[in-house]
Order: structure tokens, then C-alpha cells, then sequence
């Protein structure tokens, strides 16, 4: 019995002591961050900055909003990456390239049923404008314009506006210092593939234009 009793205070001992441990450990923790607080990973640079298009979400008609007001477009128009920042709505369509630090999107710019993108989004410092003419409107009617004279067949004016039987995509990229802004037309309707195409590409500065490419090359768009 007396080995018994013996047994139990050592083990009432043991307890004692852990607990002690515990406790000291625990007070310890808390006066370390107390002292030395553990700071939140810095934001990641963007090293020489991200060059895409710039588009602007100005006048938004679905009442549950249409998502963060600017993103930046990769050169397919593919994908794109919020902005935050202070950027000017009036260069929405020009390349331009953004210094800056990767963040994370606040709720408040795509907390509605319309946003599948990304919430990985570019916390903008500064930015540079690479291109001077706002592809869109520009690309339309460039298109318009060249398939009324080399392709009259997949195309018509009516009402002094050009409607082409072909799929307009547009797409951009830099050759060296030159911004070139492009506009690919696409034949969908023959269910041919891979689908053919013609694409005009135009200097994003002066607007002159550059050249045509085709696929297939040999391929006769109007007979």
C-alpha cells in the first residue's frame, strides 16, 4: 500500500511539472509576439513591369455589376488581371505596361453573380503608355475597309456601315519598340479545320498598316 501511495505522488509529481512547463512555455510564446510581432509576407514585385491592354469598364448596365472596373488583357485577349490603382479611364484600348505589387481583389470589386475571374490583381505604382490608338473602333473599321477591296465577297456597306461574313478576334503584341494592334477574320462557316483566316496587323502608333497574314496561305477567300 505504502509503494502504491508512493507511486501515485510521483505521478501526481509528473503532472505538476508538465503543466508547469506548459505554462511557462505558453507566457513565454505570448511575451515573444508581443515583442517581436510576426509580420505578414510583403507584397511580390513585379520585376519589369506587365504589359497588356488596358480595358476600362465605364458605363455598366447590370444593376449586380460587371466585375473590377480595370483589367489588363493578355496578348490574345485569353486572359486578363485586375488593376487597382490610379489609373485614367481615357487610356482603356492602348497597350501599356504597370509597375506594381500583386495583391489580392477586394470583395467590393467582384462581390457579384456576373465575375469569373481571377482575385489575384495588380496593385498599380505607375504605368506607361506603349501604344497610341485605341484598338477596337480602329481594328472595325480597318477591317472593313480592306475586305470591301481584297475580299468583296465577305462583305457589304449598307447604311454607310460594312457588315463581314467572317469572325472579328482581335490581338496585339510588341516587336521591339512597336506596338502592333491586330485584327484576325475567321472563317466559322464552312466547318472546315482548322478554321482558315486572314489577319491584318497595323502599327499601334501611326496606324499604318504592316501586312496581311493568312492560313491556310494558299487558301482563296473569294473565287
Amino acid at each position: 500500500m505504502e509503494f502504491m501511495d508512493q507511486k501515485g505522488f510521483s505521478q501526481v509529481v509528473i503532472i505538476l511539472v508538465v503543466v508547469g512547463l506548459v505554462i511557462i512555455g505558453t507566457a513565454g510564446y505570448f511575451v515573444f509576439v508581443k515583442k517581436f510581432p510576426v509580420e505578414s509576407p510583403a507584397p511580390t514585385p513585379i520585376e519589369n513591369g506587365t504589359v497588356g491592354i488596358l480595358s476600362v469598364v465605364t458605363d455598366c448596365m447590370i444593376p449586380e455589376g460587371c466585375g473590377p472596373k480595370y483589367t489588363l488583357w493578355d496578348s490574345e485577349f485569353k486572359s486578363s488581371i485586375p488593376l487597382l490603382g490610379n489609373i485614367k479611364d481615357n487610356d482603356s484600348e492602348l497597350i501599356i505596361r504597370v509597375v506594381g505589387n500583386k495583391t489580392t481583389l477586394p470583395p467590393s470589386e467582384y462581390g457579384d453573380m456576373n465575375y469569373r475571374g481571377t482575385t489575384e490583381a495588380i496593385k498599380v505604382s505607375s504605368y506607361s503608355i506603349l501604344s497610341k490608338i485605341p484598338y477596337h473602333d480602329f481594328l472595325v473599321d480597318k477591317a472593313g475597309e480592306y475586305t470591301l477591296q481584297k475580299y468583296p465577297c465577305l462583305a457589304s456597306k449598307e447604311y454607310e456601315r460594312v457588315f463581314m461574313k467572317y469572325n472579328k478576334t482581335f490581338l496585339w503584341e510588341l516587336m521591339g519598340s512597336t506596338p502592333v494592334i491586330k485584327v484576325r477574320m475567321t472563317d466559322t462557316l464552312s466547318g472546315v479545320k482548322p478554321e482558315a483566316f486572314y489577319e491584318l496587323w497595323y502599327n499601334g502608333n501611326s496606324g499604318d498598316f504592316i501586312k496581311e497574314v493568312a492560313e491556310p496561305k494558299d487558301k482563296v477567300f473569294c473565287q
